[in-house]
């Protein structure tokens, strides 16, 4: 069973144990439920969130008989059980994450597949055995996929030297020579294929291969093939593991003289720019001339950023409160090693908070009060940096999601409030 529900705690077995000790106490449906754990099939995430669910509002219920009250034994054990049940369904909350996200992966990489491949010139110079497909035949790919498109990609590897290779199509093992010729290598080289797709803001290569280190040796390999820096680049391999080496601005600047939608724009190292008096070009963007500092204000949506964060965690903070308001009141009555018990539990709620700080705030208020473009520049790459650690945060923690589904009635809403003040933000950053 995939999902491992690994508790001793959580089975009929042990339940019937406390029962048979302790014979005032009557079961509740709790035996069923705790049987029901041992038929859940291979990625049963919703059922088993379901069953565990039960188990958590029976146990509560449990809680309240005066018998289960009367023996120290009994609350001691329900208190363990719930304290399981909450780890199993954290635990389970993640699992299903990363399943969702490799069955879409799968789809797409199926759908892609069903698509009968255009045979114009660009197809057909990928059938040759050259060494452009490791260069120039590589950059429209990666455009392509900065666009929405998944490739399938061969990775080899030889130490911590990379070299890859991306078509349409599944890749040939014949093709790995190119690559071997690549490295310069006869022998010794690894090679691992997956898909490429642009993921959350980044382009993400899904590897039938361990990860770790990868991020940034393709990132390398793939500016020493093309020319072309792809600045947000993510690795996950089939376990779930991740390697992620993320910067800011656009995602892949090229290093030519050309431009298009994909590029960024190129800057000159240690010019500012500043509007040029005589006004702005036919088209009416501004004009701007090297060698002097930019004064301008910032756009009403970034001066207003710390604050809409600011205002973000309040509202979390609030919410937050309630729920251990509710919490708190209905285990009142529990004994006071329980109670203690469960306090200590709350209080590692404010760990969101630990990682959903005002470093955001404070980033965004001085790219607001900069007067010089470099400053701004600087103050914004930082905004960006910072952003985009909080969105892969509130993506990957399952506790947000745990505390959104809680039993208790209390609406924290704590994802869609995060996404929505995480997007408003990006606007304003740009």
């Amino acid at each position: 069973m995939t999902i491992m529900i690994r508790s001793k705690v959580l089975s009929d077995s042990a339940w019937k144990e406390v029962l048979a000790k302790n014979k005032a106490v009557k079961d509740n449906g709790m035996l069923k439920a705790l049987a029901d754990i041992k038929k859940l099939g291979d990625d049963d995430h919703d059922n088993a969130q379901k069953i565990l669910d039960d188990v958590v509002k029976l146990t509560a219920q449990l809680k309240k008989s005066k018998d289960t009250a009367a023996s120290p034994a009994v609350t001691k054990f329900l208190a363990e059980l719930s304290s399981a049940a909450d780890v199993a369904m954290r635990d389970i909350a993640k699992a299903k994450v990363e399943a969702e996200k490799k069955a879409r992966a799968e789809a797409e990489a199926k759908k892609q597949a069903e698509k009968k491949p255009s045979r114009d010139a660009e197809d057909d110079d990928e059938e040759e055995e050259s060494p452009a497909l490791l260069t120039t035949k590589l950059i429209p790919l990666l455009r392509q996929i900065n666009k929405g498109e998944m490739m399938h990609v061969l990775v080899a590897r030889l130490g911590k030297q990379v070299a890859v290779m991306m078509s349409r199509k599944p890749i040939a093992p014949v093709r790995r020579k190119l690559l071997a010729e690549q490295l310069g290598a006869s022998g010794g080289v690894k090679y691992f294929s997956g898909h490429c797709l642009k993921e959350e803001g980044a382009t993400t290569f899904v590897m039938k291969s361990e990860v770790a280190g990868l991020a940034k040796q393709l990132k390398l390999a793939l500016l020493n093939q093309t020319g072309m820096r792809v600045k947000r680049l993510s690795c996950r391999g089939e376990d779930g593991e991740t390697d992620d080496d993320l910067e800011d601005d656009d995602d892949i600047a090229v290093a030519d003289s050309g431009a298009d939608e994909d590029a960024v724009p190129r800057f000159v190292p240690g010019v500012d720019v500043k509007e040029r008096e005589s006004g702005d070009g036919e088209d009416g963007v501004p004009k701007f001339v090297p060698g002097v500092d930019i004064e301008s204000r910032p756009s009403p949506a970034l001066a207003s950023a710390p604050q809409e964060w600011d205002g973000a965690r309040e509202t979390l903070q609030r919410n937050i409160n309630s729920l251990k308001r509710a919490v708190q009141s209905q285990v009142a009555d529990e004994g006071d090693e329980l109670v203690a018990e469960i306090n200590d539990h709350l209080e590692k709620l404010d760990r969101i908070f630990g990682k959903l700080d005002r470093r955001l705030a404070d980033s965004l208020a001085s790219a607001g009060a900069a007067r010089e473009a470099a400053s701004r520049r600087e103050a914004l790459r930082e905004s960006r940096s910072i952003l985009a650690e909080y969105i892969r945060y509130v993506s990957s923690e399952p506790l947000i999601d745990h505390l959104d589904n809680n039993p208790f009635g209390v609406k924290t809403e704590l994802k869609s409030t995060l996404s929505a003040s995480l997007t408003k933000l990006a606007r304003a950053i740009g």
